[in-house]
Formats: C-alpha cells, sequence, structure tokens
C-alpha cells in the first residue's frame, strides 16, 4: 500500500517523506517517484515522532506486522508488551503524544477489517486499542469530564487533534489501486470524518462504523 499511495502521489507537487527501518531494501522500488523522499529512522520514539510531526501537515500511519517475533508475558514485566501491542497501540500512543503540541497537524490512522479491542485475535485485539486511542485524541478530554484511554500518566488527554481511522479489507482480495485512492482522498481531514472510524469495501465504498451516524456509505472511491 505504501508503494502504491507514492505512484499515486508522485508527481502531485506535495513532498512525500517516507520512513523505514530499512530505507535500503526500499530505495530502488521508490526511486522512479518525483518528489518522494525516503528516511531512515531506527527507532520510532518520542524524539524522531515529534520531528516527524513538524515536519508534516499530514501523517498517515501505515506501520503493520502479520506475525509476532516477541509475544507479550504476563509472567515477565519487562517483556509484557509483545509486537503487536508495540506496533498497534504504543506508536499510535506515541504519534498521538507527539501530535499534541503541532496545530492543525492530521493523522490518517491505516487499520483492518476486524479489528476490535474484543476480538478473540491478539493482532485485531491491539490494532481496535489502537483505534479507540486515536478516535479519542479527536475530543476534549476536559469536556468530556470522564476517564478515557488516554488519561494517565503516560498519555495525553484528548488534545482535539484531527485524527481519522480508515479499515481497509485484505488488500489480496482488494483493487489495491481503488482503495490507494480511497486513502488519498481523506489526506484532507473531513470535518465530519475526524474522531472516526471508516470501513472500505473491497469496491471502494467507505461507511462510519464508530461511532454509528448511518447505514449508509459516506463516500465512494470511482
Amino acid at each position: 500500500m505504501g508503494k502504491q499511495l507514492c505512484r499515486v502521489l508522485a508527481g502531485s507537487g506535495d513532498s512525500v517523506l517516507v520512513t523505514s527501518r530499512n530505507v535500503a531494501t526500499h530505495r530502488s522500488a521508490f526511486a522512479s517517484f518525483p518528489g518522494i523522499q525516503l528516511w531512515q529512522v531506527d527507532r520510532y520514539d518520542a524524539l524522531t515522532l515529534a520531528d516527524l510531526c513538524r515536519r508534516s501537515d499530514v501523517i498517515v500511519n501505515l506501520a503493520h506486522i502479520h506475525k509476532e517475533q516477541h509475544r507479550s508475558r504476563i509472567d515477565l514485566p519487562p517483556a509484557r508488551r509483545g509486537d503487536f501491542e508495540e506496533v498497534f497501540i504504543e506508536l499510535p500512543r506515541r504519534l498521538i503524544h507527539a501530535a499534541s503540541g503541532c496545530g492543525g497537524l492530521h493523522i490518517l490512522q491505516i487499520s483492518c477489517t476486524g479489528a476490535s479491542p474484543l476480538s478473540s485475535s491478539g493482532k485485531h485485539r491491539a490494532q481496535g486499542l489502537g483505534e479507540i486511542l486515536m478516535v479519542e485524541a479527536s475530543r476534549d478530554s476536559q469536556a468530556q469530564g470522564h476517564f478515557t484511554y488516554l488519561d494517565g500518566p503516560k498519555f495525553v488527554w484528548g488534545d482535539r487533534l484531527h485524527t481519522t481511522v480508515l479499515r481497509l479489507p485484505d488488500l489480496s482480495s482488494g483493487n489495491l489501486a481503488r482503495l490507494a485512492g480511497v486513502v488519498v482522498d481523506r489526506l484532507t481531514p473531513r470535518s465530519e470524518e475526524v474522531g472516526r472510524i471508516l470501513e472500505a469495501s473491497p469496491e471502494g465504498r467507505v461507511s462510519v462504523v464508530y461511532p454509528r451516524t448511518s447505514a449508509q456509505p459516506v463516500a465512494a472511491h470511482a
């Protein structure tokens, strides 16, 4: 999906910064795209994310893994977070924290169909929790007057950020170019989609799945 997005955005006049832990692996794949810069990022820590936020108007979080090399361990506190928690919960949390000081920044969190905090799948469960963090970051915690997932010493309160979650279907069963178009359509924040979880069908139809406002698709990408 990252490569397809760059193909769509190449030559648009926008500056696109692609981060990776292994730039050398991807350099040849992106070499033909004008306006695309690759940036080696060894750790997505607070300082790195703050730097990215300051450089950006829009951040698309495409970080994704299918399997864990390190699983969470309840018997060993230093290893209590597995790879799913690190990628799908901790990275969005740190991104929210970094973005809280950057006015006007829009974050588009890419998730997948099936994500839910109540899922029996560890991957989908972690993705669902990450989605909630993004949704709550768009709200005003002070005005809500009750605790949320963002409250606590290691989190930030909802700071009315411009955040949107977009769930994509299995890319092997969908039209990759069409779904990339759905993502590109949401690089500019839409007021009715801020703080929402959206879900795209393989055909490119997009519906609001949380909080539910209508059973009808909100948009479609031709």
